[in-house]
């Protein structure tokens, strides 16, 4: 069970230092080391889930599902598994954008709007995840990364308009 926890929380560290090797760079191109470790994230996300299928739920979806809504159901009370299928939207977005970066490594910065629709729903899911759904020392890691994730993405939006990020 360890390893469930530390591949997700590793993962989570990962998104949260790539992004912010992505929205601190003030060159026309983040660090190269800031894509790596974005995509390694994924990757220990992904690493994570199959864990859970296999040592948890016995690669069994509908178990994943259940457990998903007993979960939901003890933290706001309305039992809803579909939380399992936002988690795969989680990771399909995340694999996009890192597509995305690493095509495009020169113009990474996409259009503000479509920045700021990616960065809220990472952020609804990392609340969820790291926060809302863990305890004790777990949570207060999860309000540091979520601090930290404001923090940095707040500094990227104050660039000047000619800033070379934006398009």
């Amino acid at each position: 069970m360890l390893a469930l926890y530390v591949t997700i929380w590793l993962a989570l560290l990962l998104f949260v230092a790539g992004e912010t090797g992505r929205s601190v760079a003030r060159r026309t191109r983040p660090s190269a080391w800031a894509w790596w470790v974005f995509t390694l994230g994924l990757v220990l996300a992904l690493v994570h889930t199959a864990l859970a299928f296999d040592v948890v739920h016995h690669w069994v979806h509908a178990d994943a599902v259940l457990a998903t809504a007993r979960q939901t159901d003890a933290v706001f009370g309305v039992a809803v598994g579909w939380g399992v299928y936002v988690n795969y939207l989680f990771y399909g977005v995340w694999a996009a954008d890192a597509a995305w970066w690493r095509r495009s490594p020169d113009v990474w910065m996409r259009p503000a709007l479509v920045t700021t629709i990616l960065r809220g729903f990472y952020l609804l899911i990392i609340v969820n995840a790291a926060v809302i759904f863990a305890a004790g020392p777990r949570r207060i890691l999860g309000i540091l990364m979520v601090s930290w994730l404001v923090r940095i993405w707040a500094f990227s939006s104050r660039r000047s308009p000619a800033s070379p990020h934006r398009r």
